[in-house]
């Protein structure tokens, strides 16, 4: 079982995102989430993560795939997650948590090849979530400089796409 969630909360055309104060991905952009606690499902982990690091009680998650990535230092991984309110839901931003700084952001914005500020995958695995492709496990290959390899597999079929970075 892999050890973290990941959710990417969108409203219209604009995503709930959280800009980290602590590391991993200190100063950057990027959905909300965590670890899953012991004996805790992933789904039960999310919809925690989401209260917690937002305030927000969500009705409906939707299972999104799953991210790996392996380095120099091992493999790990998270559960994918999106969740899609209504245009209406009042959420007023930015707002100051204890993980960092919670914004809605658009999503041109978000997936623009010359931001910078968002988490450096999230540009290859948010646009298959985005278009509602969930079935994907989208798996990214470090070395010191950054991605070097990301391949989208199925979660039940063959590999859907490939790059390097």
């Amino acid at each position: 079982m892999l050890k973290y969630t990941i959710c990417f909360i969108r409203r219209g055309d604009e995503l709930l995102l959280l800009n980290r104060i602590k590391a991993p991905n200190m100063g950057l952009w990027n959905g909300v989430g965590g670890k899953i606690e012991a004996f805790e499902l992933p789904i039960d982990g999310i919809v925690r993560e989401i209260e917690e690091e937002t305030g927000l009680r969500v009705q409906q998650v939707q299972d999104a795939g799953i991210v790996k990535w392996i380095s120099s230092e091992g493999e790990s991984g998270m559960y994918l997650y999106y969740c899609d309110l209504p245009i209406d839901t009042v959420y007023a931003t930015p707002i100051e948590k204890d993980e960092g700084t919670l914004a809605w952001k658009s999503i041109d914005w978000v997936l623009h090849p010359e931001n910078e500020g968002v988490v450096d995958n999230m540009k290859h695995f948010l646009p298959h979530v985005l278009r509602g492709n969930f079935d994907c496990e989208h798996t990214f290959t470090y070395d010191a400089n950054g991605i070097v390899n990301y391949v989208c597999h199925s979660l039940t079929t063959k590999k859907l796409s490939s790059s390097n970075a």
